[in-house]
């Protein structure tokens, strides 16, 4: 059906910024706009922490496994804050999702967790609905922790699961075992009142259907809010793509296997309650996930840490260290080319606003969309579309191709 199965959003915002040139852009722009009042009044923020006390086998993020204290790194942070809270932007902005990705946010101690949060509500105002999340392993999260979460707003937190099965925690380096994750999940659920999410792997080398099964099951048992199922992204310079090129382990995708197991896991968690919320997310009806909103619709994110990139209107930048910072700016084409390949996330897209971001090749785009009606991949409405079950598999292939589409009928190819 398609050559290729694209797994997740970044393979298409790859494409797009393949197909299309990448504008520079310096500090000074950047900083005019931040030193103005200008443009919609929610904003994000992404606070990146490059640190892990364990690293994971399929992980080629930015981070480095920890080795200091992290006192430094707490009080940079804070200095961030008050830099960006400083700003005129930033002052006349309402904050409407934090997320604190990594590396694993909550390695911090107990101390240094405080001060970050206390300084991050004092440098900035929120929105009344905001949602501030924490990605975290099993073994960070302490209650201590949780409960300075707690106390300063975090609402929602993501755990790096994975799997429940034994053998395959084993082979993606995580901690604990399966009987002992689930008793942390418990006691996790026991002790906050947000939200409680985790993430899953499938086709990781040598899982059974039973073990996807397994997975899936576990999940709905816990009433978990939300959980993203991702299939294994083997990249270089992960250990796991390491072992695989020294043969220790064996893997080789097939497609079909692929679609059996994640058809199986959603099959599972849709008898239960749980619904697609985007290609690689299900949800309870609870977790409306703010932050992957912000980032499909292309809104302002302000970024924070070393690794962290964020969007101040038509300014990406991307913080390489403490001292470097690459800046780029978007034609307002591709611009719109990113926030389709965004919104095509969505279980559920509004028709009107592919036609806004289409342009003059809506009507290319519709009789392509029409296609994949026939071959069972959406299903169009009058005012929208919606991706079938194959549509969530191939979802980000479809979206690429749309994209992948229109760019070269800009182009004139």
């Amino acid at each position: 059906m398609f050559k290729v199965r694209y797994k997740s959003h970044h393979d298409v915002k790859n494409i797009i910024d393949d197909l299309l040139k990448r504008k520079m852009a310096t500090n000074i722009g950047f900083n005019k706009i931040l030193n103005s009042k200008t443009g919609k009044r929610e904003c994000g923020i992404y606070i990146h922490t490059p640190y892990c006390d364990k690293i994971c086998s399929f992980c080629n993020m930015n981070r480095k496994q920890l080795n200091n204290n992290l006192d430094d790194y707490t009080d940079y942070l804070c200095k961030e804050f008050k830099k960006y809270g400083e700003k005129k932007y930033v002052q006349e902005k309402e904050i409407s999702v934090v997320f604190f990705g990594g590396g694993t946010p909550t390695i911090y101690k107990a101390n240094q967790l405080e001060k970050i949060l206390s300084n991050l509500k004092e440098n900035f105002s929120f929105s009344k609905d905001y949602e501030i999340t924490f990605e975290s392993t099993i073994h960070n999260l302490s209650l201590e922790k949780l409960k300075i979460m707690e106390k300063y707003g975090v609402n929602r937190i993501s755990i790096g699961v994975q799997t429940f099965s034994d053998r395959g925690r084993k082979l993606l380096n995580r901690t604990y075992d399966k009987k002992t994750v689930i008793e942390k999940l418990k006691n996790i659920r026991n002790n906050f009142s947000g939200l409680l999410c985790i993430d899953i792997i499938y086709n990781y080398p040598g899982e059974t259907l039973e073990e996807v099964e397994e997975d899936a099951r576990i999940l709905c048992e816990l009433g978990l809010d939300s959980s993203s199922f991702y299939s294994l992204m083997i990249q270089e310079g992960s250990k796991i793509a390491k072992a695989r090129n020294e043969e220790e382990i064996i893997f080789k995708y097939n497609l079909e296997r692929d679609k059996e197991l994640h058809d199986r896991f959603l099959e599972i968690t849709s008898k239960n309650g749980y619904e697609v919320l985007e290609h690689t997310k299900i949800s309870n009806g609870k977790d409306s996930y703010k932050y992957i909103d912000n980032i499909n619709r292309a809104k302002n994110l302000l970024a924070i840490g070393t690794g962290a990139g964020g969007r101040v209107e038509d300014i990406e930048y991307y913080n390489l260290n403490k001292m470097v910072t690459f800046y780029s700016r978007d034609s307002e084409f591709k611009y719109n080319m990113k926030k389709l390949s965004g919104i095509m996330q969505f279980k559920s897209v509004n028709l009107s606003e592919i036609q806004e971001l289409s342009g003059r090749y809506y009507g290319e785009v519709y009789e392509l969309l029409k296609e994949y009606e026939i071959k069972g991949l959406i299903k169009l409405e009058k005012e929208t579309y919606t991706y079938t079950k194959d549509g969530v598999f191939w979802g980000n292939s479809i979206t690429a191709e749309v994209v992948k589409m229109i760019i070269n009928l800009e182009k004139g190819k």
